[in-house]
């Protein structure tokens, strides 16, 4: 009886997918279990026994390098990923610390400007407040002097040349003219009729005791001479320079 010649076949696993050989005589069917999982397989064996190509391994590392391949670029891919949305956080956070910064400092700005517009206007009405009282403090201090003026230099029968000192050289030549105190001036009418009330009397008494200063406007004081139930008025300017109090216009 002739011996049938052993032959090699190609199988591939229906489990695993992973190709072996196995041997055989030329039956048609054969029982083998895979290498590499155990799988039991039974497999229909071709009437001519197919060689081995080796060609099958290399396309399965091919398949196994393509899959290492993919692998790594998914890989290579999300730490891109992940790069880039760590950079893109990353800008996004300094941007909004910035947005901060930048709402703080205009906060600090605004709080600044508004506190030195306080200053401002707290310092302007300190400064017109001391400016009304040195206004004050001014007019009181010349219906003070054109008080002690009228009750010493008017309200008087005698010689005004004295006082004469009290007024601005416009308000001398205005009352006595270019030659103040000459021969032929009566100095004491000029005098009266100027400060005083020709037409009254002179009850020097009722009008020290009636006498009232008031300031007006700008440099502008009235006096009022009151004798007798009767009231007239004088309008006097003056001139204020280092505390001292001149005389330069009357009404």
């Amino acid at each position: 009886m002739q011996k049938n010649e052993l032959m090699q076949y190609q199988v591939t696993c229906n489990k695993c997918h992973r190709p072996f050989t196995i041997n055989s005589e030329g039956s048609d069917r054969i029982h083998c279990t895979c290498p590499y999982c155990g799988q039991s397989l039974l497999v229909n064996l071709p009437t001519v026994a197919q060689p081995v190509t080796p060609s099958v391994q290399p396309t399965i590392y091919d398949v196994q390098k393509n899959e290492g391949a993919s692998v790594s670029t998914k890989i290579l891919l999300s730490i891109l990923i992940v790069l880039l949305l760590g950079g893109l956080s990353v800008f996004v956070f300094i941007q909004w610390q910035q947005h901060q910064e930048s709402e703080r400092e205009l906060l600090a700005a605004q709080r600044k400007a508004h506190a030195d517009s306080v200053l401002q206007v707290r310092a302007k009405l300190q400064m017109q407040e001391a400016a009304a009282q040195r206004k004050t403090d001014e007019q009181k201090s010349v219906c003070r002097f054109l008080d002690s003026f009228y009750r010493k230099a008017v309200f008087t029968s005698g010689d005004p040349s004295y006082y004469v000192r009290y007024l601005t050289p416009y308000c001398r030549q205005m009352i006595f003219g270019v030659d103040p105190f000459g021969e032929d001036e009566d100095v004491w009418n000029e005098w009266w009729a100027a400060f005083g009330d020709p037409s009254s009397g002179d009850d020097f008494d009722e009008m020290r005791r009636n006498l009232q200063v008031t300031p007006l406007d700008d440099s502008w004081y009235k006096v009022r001479l009151s004798e007798h139930g009767v009231t007239v008025f004088r309008k006097i300017k003056v001139k204020v320079s280092d505390g001292h109090v001149l005389i330069d216009d009357i009404r």
